[in-house]
């Protein structure tokens, strides 16, 4: 797909996204079914361009004003140069801003010397509001709860979720799950506290793997595994999962 042209879709799911009709991943869905077309690249470009514009929201809205073109543009922009960064940083620690080529392609002069500005832009010298991209009402609460952990619980809220599976011990052992997707060419490590997990490398497509389709993977997050251990369910038991939402944790159940 031409830069362009991904960059008008990025627009274009952020209006979407942003109206909060729907949770965010259904809208996503929603418009990958609708598109077809879209390939493995561009599909998670526009994902991870309008979470990291949903994670974000308050510090984008505060540089986009200084930009032109249409508002939703101006957000898929900074989101796409932000998800960039993420990952190269990902990649090397030391690394502060990610490759601008793609993106640069996009763009028309007046947009390369916005995003330059924004660029230029020092974390340390945004307000905490533009920091934290929290809620005013959130922040009080946090602080005194968090104490001195305020700050690094925030930021790490700020960055994309790792990829976590849960492996079906019914099914599988989590050693030779772990060996299939090494021989498919998927990275995972085991993740530091649930029993389950496997941390996968990077973002690959995982749902026609033959362990994905068997059920002997399921895409969930560390947290979620341990919530669901710490219930820690005998048969026999009636347990009531009273906030299910996609299902997960009362499938571990």
């Amino acid at each position: 797909m031409h830069p362009n042209a991904l960059i008008d879709a990025c627009a274009q799911l952020v209006r979407l996204a942003l109206a909060f009709e729907h949770p965010a991943d259904a809208v996503v869905s929603r418009f990958f079914r609708d598109n077809r077309g879209l390939g493995q690249r561009e599909r998670a470009a526009l994902a991870e361009t309008t979470y990291t514009v949903l994670r974000k929201k308050l510090l984008f809205d505060h540089m986009a004003p200084s930009g032109s073109g249409p508002r939703e543009r101006r957000l898929a922009i900074l989101g796409f140069a932000h998800w960039q960064d993420e990952e190269a940083r990902r990649a090397d620690p030391q690394t502060r801003q990610g490759p601008r080529d793609f993106l640069q392609a996009a763009l028309n002069e007046r947009e390369r010397q916005w995003l330059a500005h924004c660029d230029a832009v020092v974390q340390a010298d945004l307000l905490e509001r533009h920091r934290h991209n929290l809620p005013e009402w959130l922040v009080a609460p946090l602080k005194e709860q968090l104490g001195e952990r305020f700050w690094p619980e925030v930021l790490a809220l700020s960055q994309s979720a790792p990829l976590d599976l849960r492996v079906n011990i019914l099914k599988e052992k989590r050693a030779l799950a772990q060996e299939e997707l090494a021989k498919a060419a998927i990275k995972t490590e085991a993740t530091p506290y649930s029993p389950w997990g496997l941390r996968v490398v990077g973002k690959p497509q995982l749902s026609k793997l033959p362990a994905f389709v068997r059920g002997a993977i399921e895409v969930q997050d560390e947290g979620s595994q341990l919530l669901a251990l710490l219930v820690d369910a005998k048969r026999g038991e009636m347990v009531v999962d009273f906030c299910a939402g996609a299902g997960g944790k009362t499938l571990a159940l």
